[in-house]
């Protein structure tokens, strides 16, 4: 499956002048055999080693191992684990039950979207929140937490995520319209784009939410950071999709009052407009 998704992360990252590096440890209750076992498993959805000397580890492999052949519960973990290790590292909650509202947001918010695939049936994000959903379930039960009453305030977040998919892979099919076909020349597409960027007198690259539309094809977007706003042309897109946030580069020629959408990196739910106004040190 062809994929298309960046990085943007946007917590404080503690600045250190020494890498720390942790061993697997060898108890006596845990046999080599086991913890190669682990690593066969956890490999599976790409879970760095760090998670399995982390509490996490032990309960993402359980709940790969009661359905281990599913595709979207595999693409699950994979999002989850990527979150847990790469996203929050040293700074994920010291167990399941301190993971508090922000845990979630941040994941929904500003990972998710991060790690949004491009695919021809567009329903990544409703396969990964139905796995959320059964997870939370899952470790409800068995750890005696209250995630699942926690995402019950999410369900808006839910809708505009899958909003978010329906965006990201028209505008991205926009700039690459073979991107599906067989023979796709990405070097030459690459090229077109990078032609565009170069005849525009002027581009601007940030967050930029979704304001109105005006017209056929025409929106008006602003800079999330900024508030400046932007006459966009050529973007025919439905009163439903009003409010997301693009991430992506936007530019306009030379005598030219309105804009043009250039390249889309990532399209995000409203509720992500706080995290991304962070900023970063």
């Amino acid at each position: 499956m062809k994929s298309f998704s960046f990085h943007t992360n946007h917590r404080k990252r503690e600045k250190s002048p020494e890498t720390r590096i942790k061993l697997i440890p060898l108890t006596g209750t845990q046999s080599r055999s086991e913890i190669l076992k682990k690593i066969e498993i956890s490999s599976q959805f790409n879970m760095r080693y760090r998670g399995l000397y982390e509490y996490y580890g032990d309960d993402l492999i359980a709940y790969k191992k009661e359905n281990p052949t599913d595709y979207f519960r595999n693409e699950f973990l994979r999002t989850f684990s990527s979150y847990l290790t790469d996203y929050l590292e040293d700074n994920m909650p010291a167990s399941w039950h301190k993971c508090k509202k922000s845990f979630i947001e941040l994941l929904l918010l500003i990972h998710l979207p991060n790690a949004l695939k491009i695919s021809k049936e567009r329903n990544s994000m409703q396969h990964f929140i139905s796995e959320f959903k059964n997870f939370s379930l899952w470790l409800d039960h068995k750890e005696k937490t209250m995630w699942t009453k926690m995402l019950a305030s999410y369900e808006q977040t839910f809708h505009e995520l899958k909003l978010c998919e329906e965006l990201l892979n028209r505008l991205y099919l926009q700039m690459y319209p073979r991107f599906f076909a067989s023979d796709w020349d990405y070097q030459k597409d690459l090229s077109r784009v990078s032609q565009l960027l170069e005849k525009c007198t002027e581009v601007e690259d940030n967050f930029f939410q979704i304001n109105t539309i005006d017209g056929r094809d025409t929106v008006y977007f602003s800079n999330l950071h900024t508030k400046k706003q932007f006459q966009v042309n050529n973007f025919p897109i439905e009163e439903k999709f009003l409010g997301l946030i693009l991430h992506g580069s936007i530019g306009r020629l030379e005598g030219h009052s309105s804009w043009s959408l250039l390249l889309t990196a990532g399209v995000y739910p409203m509720r992500a407009k706080r995290y991304l106004t962070l900023r970063e040190n």
